[in-house]
Parts: structure tokens; C-alpha cells; sequence
């Protein structure tokens, strides 16, 4: 039933003897609240540090792709009231093209007012990024960003050398503050582009330097994807733009359903935080076949549009699995040591464990593992994997050489005190010395001449 607080504070004046104000002139002037009503629950919200308000995302689309890739999202997202997006480019076309499908909180970049774009131009662009920077940190700043989505593409002028510095304005704004994410996604150059894959990486590198985490799309390998997909070059965008969508979706989803083994904003943190690499995906199967989800959880975490980690050990991992009403716990255990295994953990005994060896300093190992049932997930299950922190497998001839060390330590110890012996070169080897002497027989004596056949028989000669 509607309250009128107007008419509940002309009641209270009038018992303590105070003049009515005019019904025409109320004393608050608000919309009549309907108790019956459930408030409307908010789209992300988390049971950590953000407890009470909802978490600020900023999905900020750099350059001309950075700029596609957000229209596209935002078509996806049109209900989402707390992701804002803002475009930020110096083509102005581009933004003229964001003002018509909506898109009001744009950034601008021009040296000369002229908005013409970068020209492919790395230094051009950088100085764009240097002037506007501290409208980027401001607007970060403002809006209180919990999460920073920064999405571009890497070879071209504008996103290459101005997605670094809106990068570095998000961290700066969230500096000091727990429970803060900068995340960068990023494509790189396809085959037919390999001249600007150089300055793609370079764009790549500083970019890295100022997000917590950064997803690679790497179109290098698009056509064997296509041929896979059995889809066509027109299908392009759509499997560029479907991979951002699932970063976002994925953490989206993480954030806002709860369940009893609940993971929060706090948790993907410190999943991400400082991370580098990373790998954020969705995989949804089947729940009748056990050997279907592992498939399909190999074909999402292989994807060849993402960074290949088959040498590489996740020293940072979250798994988030939904599924229906009595689902088998020992089918949820297979589930998660499957992701293990792809992410190169190591068994030990029944389980998966993340053995390290000689990692980096400052590794941090971080594991954390959610699970919930609903009904929407009946004869199916979702899992939402984030993967950070890659550390290098140790090779085979590491671990062979390793083994005789510790294993038989007296061994080495001699040969490291022996002096060092020079061995003076030996003499040559003379023909007599490996020549075998052998008795030589008397020889027969002379045959005298003129001497008759029994003669010499008479002498001892035979025949």
C-alpha cells in the first residue's frame, strides 16, 4: 500500500502545535514509496569491501576497435545501469558514430581540434594520450571505478599509444584503495597484418606495465579458428567481439550470484591483482556427460586466439562452477581437476597441486573454488574460470640434472677441490714398439754350383 510521507509529517506538526503548510507546497517533495514492492536488486554487488553500494564498472573502448568493440557490447548490455561506457578516440567519426547509438560520456582527442585520427602514427599518438591524461584519471576518479575494463587493438596508431596511458590514469585513480581491478584486453595484428604486429607488441608491453591482468586475442591464428568454426571471413568480428564479451560477462557473473561456497569481488581480486597474462572464460555444457564438460573446458582454455599456455603452470586459479539440484560432487571434483590438469598442475596423490619450482620472486599462489545450484541450470552446468600468475615449466634437462645433484652430493664434492691437472702431451709412439720380434730361421745354405743332384742330397740339402 502507498505511503504519503507528506501527509505523516502535516500530522506530526499538528500534534506538537506548529503550522500546517499548504497541500500544495509539501514539506519533502518525493514520489510516494510502495512498501510492497521489492527494491530492485542491483546488477552487481558484492559481499566484500562494496558491501551497501553497488561495484563501479568502467568498460572505456580505446581507439577505432576499442571503440567498435564497445557499441557492440553495449548492445548486448543495454540494461546494465551500472557499467558505464565511455568511448575515447581522436577519429571523429567515430565518435560522432558513438553520440547516435547513445553513447554521451565520450573522450575526444585531437592536437588541433581537427579530430582526423592518428594516421597510424605511434608518436602522434602518444602525445595525445600525454595531453589528455589527466581527463582520463578524472574520470576515473569521479565515477569511484571499482573495475576498469580497458579494450583496444594493438597495431594502429590511437589504441596502441594512448590505451597505456588510460590504462596507467585507471590505476593511478584506484591507487591506495583495497579491492581495485585494471583489466586490459587487447587484440593483436592477424596474418595478412604482420608489418604492424612490431609496433603492436611494442604497444603491447606498455600496456602491460599498467594493467593487472591483460588478455591477448591474437588473431594470428583467425584463418584455423574460421576453418574450425566452418565460418566465413564476414564472421570475424563477431568472434572477436563474442571473446570480449565473455571477459566481461565472466566477471559479471561471478559478482552477483550468490551461493553457499560464494566467491565475491575480493576473490577475483586476488585472483587478477598484479597477474600479467591472464585467461578469463565461460564454458557452458551438458551436465549429462562428464567427459562433454572436460571437452569443451579443453576447447575454451586451448582457444587459439588466447595466449598459449602449455608450458606455462597458472600459479593463480579460480573456478566457479553452477549446475542443478542434486549434481554429484565427485563429477564437480573431476570438473576442477581437469582444469588443473589443462593448467599444468601437478598430481599428488588424488588431487592437483601447484608445484613450483624456481619461480619468480613475488609469486603469489592463489586457489579458490565456488560452486552453486538453481534451477535455471537444469540438465546443464556453466564454469567461469579465471587463470593468472603463469609461471614457466621447468624443462626436462633441468629436472634430469637436478636429480643426480641432491640425489649424490659426495660425488661433485671432489671435483669441485681438485686442482686443475695439466697432463703434459705424451711422446709419439714409435713403429718399434708395437712391433712384435720374431726368430728368424737360418737360411739354407748356398747351392754350389756345378754339384750333381745325389751330391747335394749327400750334403744335407733336401727336396
Amino acid at each position: 500500500m502507498p505511503v504519503d510521507l507528506n501527509k505523516i509529517l502535516q500530522t506530526i506538526r499538528r500534534d506538537a502545535g506548529l503550522a500546517e503548510t499548504s497541500e500544495h507546497e509539501p514539506l519533502i517533495k518525493i514520489e510516494a514509496v510502495d512498501l510492497e514492492r521489492p527494491p530492485q536488486e542491483p546488477l552487481i554487488e558484492s559481499a566484500g569491501e562494496t558491501y551497501g553500494r553497488p561495484i563501479s564498472v568502467c568498460f572505456a573502448g580505446v581507439g577505432t576497435c576499442g571503440v567498435n568493440i564497445l557499441m557492440s557490447l553495449k548492445s548486448q548490455n543495454a540494461n546494465n545501469e551500472l557499467v558505464e561506457f565511455v568511448g575515447i578516440n581522436s577519429d571523429g567519426g567515430s565518435i560522432k558514430e558513438l553520440e547516435k547509438n547513445g553513447f554521451k560520456d565520450n573522450i575526444a582527442l585531437s592536437m588541433d581540434s581537427y579530430y582526423l585520427g592518428a594516421g597510424g602514427d605511434l608518436a602522434v599518438a602518444k602525445d595525445l594520450g600525454d595531453k589528455y591524461y589527466d581527463q582520463f584519471v578524472k574520470r576515473f576518479k569521479n565515477n569511484n571505478v571499482d573495475l576498469a575494463l580497458v579494450v583496444t587493438g594493438m597495431g594502429g596508431g590511437t589504441g596502441t599509444g594512448v590505451a597505456p596511458m588510460v590504462a596507467k590514469a585507471a590505476k593511478e585513480a584506484q591507487s591506495g584503495k583495497p579491492n581495485k581491478l585494471t583489466i586490459g584486453v587487447a587484440t593483436m595484428p592477424e596474418g595478412i597484418e604482420a608489418d604492424r604486429r612490431d609496433m603492436a607488441m611494442l604497444g603491447m608491453e606498455e600496456f602491460k606495465k599498467y594493467v593487472d591482468a591483460l588478455i591477448v586475442i591474437d588473431q594470428i591464428n583467425i584463418l584455423d579458428v574460421l576453418d574450425e568454426q566452418n565460418a566465413s571471413i564476414d564472421d570475424v568480428n563477431d568472434l572477436i567481439d563474442s571473446r570480449f564479451q565473455i571477459v566481461l560477462q565472466s566477471i559479471m557473473d561471478t559478482v552477483t550470484k550468490y551461493t553457499k561456497r560464494n566467491i565475491d569481488f575480493a576473490d577475483v581480486c586476488s585472483t587478477l591483482k598484479s597477474s600479467g597474462d591472464s585467461i578469463i572464460t565461460t564454458v557452458e555444457a551438458s551436465a549429462a556427460n562428464v567427459e562433454d564438460i572436460k571437452r569443451e573446458l579443453s576447447k575454451a582454455l586451448n582457444d587459439k586466439l588466447l595466449i598459449d599456455h602449455s608450458k606455462k603452470i597458472a600459479s593463480r586459479l579460480m573456478v566457479y562452477q553452477f549446475y542443478e539440484q542434486g549434481y554429484s560432487e565427485r563429477t564437480h571434483y573431476e570438473v576442477v581437476s581437469e582444469i588443473q590438469k589443462i593448467f599444468n598442475w601437478t598430481k599428488v596423490g588424488d588431487y592437483y597441486r601447484c608445484v613450483l619450482d624456481n619461480s619468480p620472486e613475488n609469486t603469489v599462489k592463489f586457489l579458490k573454488i565456488g560452486s552453486g545450484s538453481g534451477e535455471e541450470y537444469k540438465g546443464k552446468t556453466k564454469v567461469i574460470v579465471m587463470a593468472g600468475g603463469f609461471v614457466d615449466k621447468p624443462s626436462v634437462e633441468k629436472q634430469t640434472v637436478a636429480i643426480p645433484a641432491v640425489a649424490t652430493p659426495v660425488v661433485a664434492a671432489p671435483t669441485v677441490a681438485m686442482p686443475k691437472v695439466v697432463v703434459p702431451e705424451p711422446p709419439p709412439i714409435r713403429a718399434t714398439v708395437a712391433t712384435k720380434v720374431l726368430p728368424v730361421a737360418e737360411p739354407p745354405p748356398a747351392t754350389p754350383q756345378g754339384s750333381s743332384l745325389e751330391e747335394l742330397l749327400k750334403k744335407g740339402f733336401s727336396l
